[in-house]
């Protein structure tokens, strides 16, 4: 579970962040890959291979789910897929952040945007440059029993330089997608904390004038109860966490990557080499360890 936003700072151009709650401790890997003579810098979960991230045309694509069955059993299922391939001699790459990759081999805005439609890629993603951005709703349709078919449906707009954007865990223009209010206790709080959340983020985000103050945005942690803050400071067992956060500047054609429980390695001198057209910052979680109880966590 995730919470994406974007807004256009001047001066700037478009910034993009996202929290990215998982239920198990990720270890990530800041990766660049040169394929087909294209730079691309994204962050490589090392158990999933779910990646994100921007290119050297300061194209990026962020997203957060709307198949939240499948997302909240992300880790349980590719462990049982990666036994299935090995029996086939091969390696399992998780199949939306393959999507993505694919996506950010793409030149242009428009071309990444075509190509995402085109693979089929679900959850409410932004793809943008500098100058534009595009909001993405896509997901399989479920049958009578609840489970994920072949049929996907999207629909798409172009966020205005005036608008803000932010998703979490449902759709607005796919209504029917991600968490409903269904009729248990644990459905009504999902539900609850997918629109509290993106309430809480659009509010703070309209005030928002600088990159900093956009991450800000999706930093807050003023609910007693964990889950219902876009921050997710939560250390109860198979909670929904934000393992980290991740901000772009396309226009700088930079990732920042702040780890909040989550394990990170980078070289450094490989990955922002003086020659590519691509930096990484990794940002500091200073600020935001005001939970003892989490920081004892987090260094465990």
């Amino acid at each position: 579970m995730c919470v994406v936003a974007a807004k256009y700072i001047d001066g700037v151009g478009w910034v993009a962040v996202k929290n990215r709650d998982r239920n198990y401790k990720p270890i990530i890997k800041l990766r660049k890959s040169f394929r087909q003579n294209i730079e691309r810098l994204y962050i490589w979960d090392m158990k999933t291979k779910y990646t994100e991230g921007v290119n050297e045309f300061g194209v990026g694509i962020i997203s957060a789910s709307v198949m939240v069955k499948e997302d909240e059993n992300e880790a349980k299922q590719t462990k049982r897929k990666k036994k299935e391939q090995a029996l086939r001699n091969g390696t399992y790459y998780a199949p939306d952040g393959k999507k993505i990759r694919t996506a950010l081999l793409e030149k242009t805005v428009d071309k990444a945007l075509k190509k995402v439609i085109d693979l089929k890629v679900p959850g409410n993603t932004l793809i943008f440059d500098k100058e534009r951005c595009f909001l993405v709703e896509g997901a399989f349709l479920l049958d009578d029993d609840g489970v994920k078919t072949d049929n996907y449906e999207y629909k798409k707009i172009e966020i205005k330089k005036d608008e803000i954007v932010v998703r979490t865990n449902h759709g607005v223009l796919l209504p029917h997608a991600g968490y409903q209010d269904g009729p248990t206790p644990e459905e009504k709080l999902k539900r609850k904390s997918t629109l509290i959340r993106r309430d809480k983020v659009i509010k703070a985000l309209e005030k928002a004038t600088t990159s900093r103050e956009v991450l800000d945005a999706v930093s807050i942690t003023d609910d007693e109860n964990p889950q219902l803050n876009p921050l997710r400071l939560d250390t109860s067992r198979g909670a929904m966490r934000t393992t980290g956060q991740i901000l772009i500047e396309p226009g700088e054609r930079v990732l920042h990557y702040r780890p909040i429980w989550s394990e990170v390695f980078f070289d450094i001198d490989k990955i922002n080499h003086n020659q590519e057209k691509t930096t990484f910052e990794i940002s500091s979680l200073r600020k935001l360890m005001t939970f003892r109880e989490f920081f004892n966590s987090y260094k465990k």
